[in-house]
């Protein structure tokens, strides 16, 4: 079943684990430099309307800091036990956290995203979760983007200073005192009648190369 996110009660283990999770990416992300690179279209439609931001999975804390002020963002989030962590930690940058996913009670999860663009948000979807395959988007959200008539704004994001964990997805988790390079693809726009293969295969090659010229702006000296 899909619901937004309510904090009722919450559990303390997650309460406490928010909390420590939004300080700590707080602190780096006030020690992180930020560049910004990449398609103009993607950044002026990223900046004045309601888009979907797409980016991959391992790559989501990232964009927490950044994203704190972009306005109403609501992020799909999983239903497992570390979707809650996650789920829990979007308020405190001012984002809302839908539970479910695209794989798991797919149509309600992709209902929910099309209401909650119709309130004024703008969907956030790692389109490679919640279990993979790694770096290759999932059809969800280009049914969600046919269906609400927005572009697709694919992020690509890459820290110089980061862990990664040895995951199926290799997540990682920003370190402080680095740079952080965030670049924007070109929008990807699907029509009704348009090729959802095409489109997908599409958004799959543009985030990799978007996320493949951030890696290269984050290690420059």
């Amino acid at each position: 079943m899909l619901k937004i996110s309510e904090q009722k009660k919450p559990h303390i283990k997650y309460r406490i684990v928010a909390n420590l999770a939004s300080f700590y990416l707080h602190f780096v992300g006030f020690f992180t430099k930020f560049i910004y690179a990449g398609s103009e279209p993607a950044m002026e439609l990223d900046a004045r309307q309601r888009v979907i931001y797409a980016f991959w999975h391992n790559q989501q804390l990232f964009l927490l800091y950044p994203y704190r002020n972009r306005g109403k963002i609501c992020v799909l989030v999983s239903m497992s036990k570390d979707g809650e962590y996650i789920a829990r930690s979007l308020p405190k940058f001012n984002m809302k956290a839908m539970r479910g996913s695209t794989t798991r009670g797919g149509y309600s999860a992709l209902r929910g995203l099309m209401d909650i663009s119709e309130a004024g948000y703008s969907p956030a979807i790692t389109p490679d979760g919640p279990r993979g395959p790694v770096y290759s988007a999932r059809s969800g959200i280009i049914y969600l983007a046919q269906k609400t008539h927005l572009p697709i704004i694919p992020a690509g994001v890459a820290c110089s200073r980061k862990i990664t964990v040895n995951s199926w997805d290799k997540f990682q988790i920003p370190l402080p005192f680095g740079k952080c390079a965030l670049v924007y693809g070109e929008p990807v726009w699907v029509g009704e009648t348009d090729d959802t293969e095409a489109a997908r295969r599409r958004l799959t090659d543009i985030l990799n190369a978007v996320t493949a010229q951030a890696a290269r702006l984050a290690a420059r000296r």
